[in-house]
């Protein structure tokens, strides 16, 4: 079974611009679920402030890494960055098939 990379960013989001995010997300993730490599996407808010997790699962690092590119070439990055209250954090992870 091949290992797939894991994907988690961590973002803390404007208060004032949570229904911003959400509406950008509903629009932007039916291109996603069909962009090379990509396998799952689950999205979380914390319940104690607004701070958001997006949990994804990719074929390969590469795969999101050309994802990542192609929305930040397009606009896409910019809009979502707007809603942000300071940088994502983003961490890479293997999947151990164990």
């Amino acid at each position: 079974m091949k290992n797939s990379t894991i994907i988690i960013l961590e973002v803390k989001v404007k208060e004032e611009k949570i229904n911003e995010l959400q509406n950008l997300l509903s629009e932007y993730l039916p291109e996603t679920r069909k962009y090379k490599g990509f396998i799952d996407i689950k999205i979380h808010k914390n319940l104690a402030d607004n701070t958001f997790v997006f949990y994804e699962e990719w074929e390969t690092t590469q795969d999101y890494e050309a994802y990542l590119k192609w929305r930040t070439d397009t606009g896409v990055m910019d809009a979502l960055g707007n809603t942000f209250s300071s940088p994502p954090n983003i961490r890479y992870w293997n999947t151990l098939n164990l």
